[in-house]
């Protein structure tokens, strides 16, 4: 074959792969039951919806599986259980696969870096488990202080760590990625201040450092990760609420105080954080204004700068999530109609490009690059 073939098999190679690599974004909405699927075009930041399918009453939690094939959808009514769907790796289109049981009403699901365990925490329980996604073994189940709100595994799948809004607590354990059982790291907390309430929690890439979005405090506290034990070392504290906001303190919200509904104080409700593909820059999302916080991340050294709010037109905003190529971010509101998509600029400035019909109640987003796979 001559040279010139070769530059033009390649370049066809290189157009083929462009043309078949496509972004998906799945969001549940409890509203209606419904998990909608939408393209991402990732070169204009367009959002379209592709097609819906029926989850189950009070949809709400979700996690991808590493390769890309399986969404596990939590379902908040009894029987607890969750749905797993296929993912059509041309169309991303989903399929449902099984069901299984939870063993609670789960308000975070996420897997394992393997992708053999279903890692949830119930809020309403105050339980974490950890359960195979193929074998019908029993749950492990683990007690905890008052609501907890996340369980993820560090990139090298030796730790798991938890928000325990209640107790103002960092949940820290060594995971066994052989049996998924979770063991304490010393105490098994770090404590932060109180009234911080720490919700999700996101990961440096190399697996150096953790960050802790603080539901009523508005907060994200930045934690190093040690190498060998997995011990959590608070290494500094970023502020994500501006005065001009004009919020006061969050607080707990649960049954005894009937989720605040007859309290007319504006108070932080902070809920979602990611960080970029680059790891340079974390957002924020804020219920209560409607808004985003950006923070500036030392790739070196772990620590956080604020650097603004940001006012976005979904209403009681609850998730966030980066595009692969970190241009866009996508936003859901409980109360809104639409799911918009905004452009990211270096210093985490937003700018809304697009949007797309949501589902009722809109929270969970998921999203998939099929060029990956």
């Amino acid at each position: 074959m001559n040279t010139p073939l070769l530059l033009a098999t390649a370049v066809v190679c290189g157009l083929s792969a462009h043309a078949n690599a496509a972004t998906f974004a799945y969001i549940s909405s409890p509203g209606d039951g419904l998990i909608s699927q939408y393209s991402l075009n990732e070169s204009n930041g367009a959002l379209n919806l592709v097609s819906q399918v029926a989850a189950g009453d009070q949809v709400n939690p979700m996690a991808l599986s590493p390769d890309g094939k399986t969404l596990y959808a939590a379902l908040r009514v009894k029987p607890f259980q969750f749905q797993a769907f296929n993912i059509d790796p041309t169309t991303g289109r989903l399929s449902a696969k099984a069901k299984a049981p939870l063993a609670e009403s789960m308000a975070y699901l996420a897997t394992d870096r393997t992708g053999r365990y279903l890692l949830a925490a119930s809020y309403g329980a105050d339980t974490l488990s950890v359960q195979p996604v193929d074998k019908a073994e029993p749950i492990l189940t683990y007690k905890t202080g008052l609501h907890a709100h996340s369980l993820r595994t560090d990139p090298s799948n030796r730790f798991a760590y938890a928000g325990n809004l209640g107790t103002d607590q960092v949940l820290q354990y060594r995971f066994d990625a052989d049996t998924g059982a979770l063991s304490p790291i010393g105490s098994g907390y770090v404590s932060v201040p109180a009234n911080t309430g720490p919700r999700h929690l996101a990961f440096s890439a190399d697996g150096k450092f953790l960050y802790v979005v603080g539901e009523m405090s508005g907060t994200v506290t930045a934690f190093a990760i040690d190498h060998s034990s997995g011990a959590l070392t608070r290494i500094g504290v970023a502020n994500g609420i501006p005065e001009r906001l004009n919020l006061a303190p969050g607080q707990v919200r649960d049954a005894r105080n009937n989720d605040l509904k007859d309290d007319p104080t504006p108070r932080i409700w902070a809920a979602d954080l990611r960080l970029s593909p680059d790891g340079k820059l974390l957002l924020m999302s804020e219920r209560t204004s409607s808004s985003v916080s950006a923070f500036a991340v030392n790739t070196g050294t772990g620590e956080l700068r604020f650097l603004d709010n940001y006012p976005v037109e979904e209403k009681q905003p609850r998730n966030i999530a980066f595009s692969p190529n970190g241009k866009w971010l996508l936003v859901t509101g409980e109360k809104s109609q639409q799911v918009g998509t905004y452009a990211v600029n270096a210093g985490g400035a937003l700018n809304r490009v697009g949007e797309a019909a949501s589902g009722k109640g809109a929270l969970w987003i998921e999203v998939l690059s099929t060029s990956a796979h």
